[in-house]
């Protein structure tokens, strides 16, 4: 909830209320009952936010290593194995060769 002030409140006390919204606290400025505008905190993200992240240990069900399995499908995609006889320049040449 929003915490409503006049503008004239927010000419006299705006060191304490940039406080209150430095705080956490949203304002909503009124003129004429109207609201005009709002002030909300700013939203800060982290430049780094894995940074001191415990990623824990391996599942226990896990044999091998990930990065092993990637490298191993990495290697057999080059080689053309993954797609049986054919490879993924021989299948484009042969859907292509029209062109």
């Amino acid at each position: 909830m929003s915490k409503q002030v006049t503008v004239a409140e927010l000419r006299e006390k705006l060191d304490e209320l940039l406080a209150e919204v430095e705080a956490g606290e949203s304002l909503a400025v009124v003129r004429d009952g109207k609201q005009v505008m709002s002030i909300q905190p700013a939203i800060v993200k982290a430049r780094y936010p894995f940074r001191g992240f415990d990623f824990g240990p391996r599942p226990k069900n896990l044999k091998t290593d990930p990065a092993a399995l990637i490298i191993e499908e990495r290697d057999r995609e080059r080689s053309g194995k993954k797609y049986g006889l054919w490879s993924r320049t021989s299948i484009f040449r042969s859907c292509c060769a029209w062109f």
